[in-house]
C-alpha cells in the first residue's frame, strides 16, 4: 500500500517547497564526522505535543527537508545539526523522523546562538 502513495507522497513534497521557495532555508545538514548534505528547509514552530519526554524551549522549532536531498547521509538523529548558510545559525536536531513514504524528513531542533 504504501508503494502506492510514494509517488503521489513525492509530488506533493515537490510541491510543498516548490510554492514554499520564498521561504526556504539554504544550510548544510552535518552527520555528525560521517559527511554532511546541502539542503533547503521550511522552519514552523514546534507542536508541543510533539516532544514526548523532551521539554519545549522557545529556541525549539519544527524543520521539513526533502528527503531526497539527504539521500547521501544514513542514520539520521540527534546531535546532527544545520548550519545555515546565510548567518551561520546552528540548529541542533532534537528528533529525526522520515515519513512513512520515505519522502520528507521532520525534525526537532533547538537554535544554538553562540
Amino acid at each position: 500500500m504504501i508503494a502506492l502513495l510514494t509517488p503521489t507522497a513525492e509530488k506533493v513534497t515537490g510541491k510543498l517547497f516548490e510554492f514554499y521557495a520564498e521561504f526556504l532555508v539554504t544550510a548544510t545538514y552535518h552527520r555528525g564526522l560521517v559527511g554532511t548534505a546541502s539542503v533547503g528547509y521550511l522552519v514552523s514552530p514546534v507542536p508541543a505535543n510533539l516532544l514526548v519526554g523532551l521539554s519545549l524551549e522557545p529556541n525549539d522549532e519544527q524543520v521539513f527537508v526533502d528527503a531526497k536531498d539527504l539521500v547521501s547521509l544514513t542514520q539520521l538523529q540527534p546531535d546532527d545539526y544545520l548550519i545555515d548558510a546565510s548567518g551561520g545559525l546552528r540548529r541542533n536536531v532534537l528528533t529525526a523522523h522520515l515519513d512513512v513514504s520515505k519522502t520528507m524528513w521532520t525534525f526537532i531542533t533547538r537554535r544554538v546562538f553562540t
